[in-house]
């Protein structure tokens, strides 16, 4: 992971520094892709980038962009045209962004970009062109290029541009879970997204995801535990307490129960036999929604275990 930081540092300066480099150095760093003034500026005289291009060795896909081999222009090597063809101050942002990222399952066409709010530029064909008077540098993601927006704003910038309020909620939901992204750090870039239409909707969404966080969850099992009179149990949480990605371990030693509780689990599942420990698993939402039911899934492995509730266990005799 060092060596891979180390490896994107260098790159990152060498985009920024392309005077001197050479144009196949600016090149391989860029996926292939380079302007024609960095590539004037390498030393490349214009007679033989006319000359490369009716050869057929290289291609123009923008206005002022050359790709520099003949591999089809999809992926990193489309992306990085797109920017070197708005400038150096574009930026890759939404759901092309938060794909880059690792989200799944949502369309990143068009390719959206951000630029400053004063800056009058034409989208290249396909391009989706935003204006940001907020985007600030620490909103940029540092060690990535070509240069995006962090998870966290992709995220929040493509709830708020989402087709409906349903699907805004849904990937917000799926950012979460497929850890593109934490609650906290959602929180935080939707604190300096400035006004935006759905800030109330994502505040909301955001809200119910925290719910089921941990430390939450735990607040919640011990009151169930009291209200039901269930033995006391070893707690521990794995990973951040304040996110709903981790879980929550509930250990009933001298029973052999153990319960998980997370929201990644959708349904309760009880597993082991007779020679083996009992493992519960929860969905954190049950503990909201039904903690009841909750309740009487943990006494039903305990009892199978041994354990008897207090209001079943015989009276002692009075002593005379």
């Amino acid at each position: 992971m060092l060596a891979q930081r180390k490896n994107n540092r260098h790159r990152l300066l060498m985009a920024h520094n392309p005077g001197r480099l050479s144009w196949q150095e600016i090149a391989t760093t860029q996926a292939g892709v380079i302007t024609i003034r960095d590539a004037v500026a390498a030393g490349v005289p214009r007679t033989e980038i006319r000359r490369r291009l009716n050869d057929g060795h290289w291609r123009q896909p923008f206005r002022g962009v050359l790709i520099t081999d003949l591999a089809p222009t999809t992926g990193p090597q489309h992306l990085w045209a797109v920017v070197q063809a708005i400038g150096p101050d574009a930026v890759l942002a939404g759901g092309c962004a938060a794909a880059l990222a690792g989200l799944v399952g949502y369309d990143t066409q068009p390719v959206t970009v951000l630029v400053p709010a004063d800056r009058r530029v034409s989208a290249p064909p396909g391009v989706l062109l935003r204006h940001s008077a907020r985007l600030q540098i620490t909103e940029i993601d540092p060690l990535r290029l070509p240069r995006r927006t962090t998870p966290a704003r992709s995220v929040i910038d493509m709830a708020e541009w989402a087709a409906s309020r349903a699907l805004a909620q849904d990937l917000l939901a799926d950012a979460v879970h497929q850890r593109i992204a934490a609650v906290r750090g959602l929180r935080e870039a939707l604190s300096r997204r400035g006004p935006i239409s759905r800030r109330t909707l994502i505040t909301e969404t955001l809200d119910r995801l925290g719910a089921d966080a941990p430390h939450l969850t735990e607040i919640m099992f011990r009151r169930i535990e009291r209200r039901q009179e269930l033995p006391s149990a070893g707690y521990r949480v794995e990973g951040p307490p304040d996110e709903p990605t981790s879980r929550l371990t509930v250990r009933y030693e001298p029973w052999r129960v153990r319960v998980e509780v997370g929201s990644a689990v959708s349904q309760p599942v009880t597993e082991g036999g007779p020679d083996q420990d009992i493992l519960v698993r929860l969905p954190a939402r049950l503990l909201r929604t039904a903690p009841d039911d909750a309740a009487a899934i943990v006494a039903g492995a305990l009892r199978e275990r041994g354990w008897v509730p207090p209001t079943a266990r015989p009276h002692q005799a009075l002593a005379s």
